[in-house]
């Protein structure tokens, strides 16, 4: 596993696919058929992903959309964002 920081530039893995469903959002793993539930935070953290922006850029365009501080989102963040890499849906860029 690769160790995520800020400078991390994340992408949707080719083998996920996201949707956003109204209030809930979901992923599916394309080769194994694995459904998974989004949170709001997941959902918010995986509309920014793009292969392009680094994880300090995604957490300075989501601090302004949850009432939290930017230290606890990056620590939220990067916890987060080590889940969804260890799971497959996220890879490094």
């Amino acid at each position: 596993m690769v160790a995520i920081n800020e400078k991390t530039i994340l992408a949707l893995s080719p083998q996920a696919t996201f949707q956003s469903l109204g209030e809930s959002a979901v992923i599916l793993m394309i080769d194994s058929g694995q459904l998974y539930s989004c949170n709001e935070t997941t959902e918010a953290f995986l509309k920014v992903v793009n292969g392009s922006r680094s994880l300090s850029e995604i957490i300075d365009t989501l601090v302004s959309e949850f009432e939290v501080d930017h230290e606890t989102l990056r620590k939220d963040l990067l916890a987060l964002a080590a889940d969804l890499s260890s799971e497959g849906i996220i890879t490094v860029s």
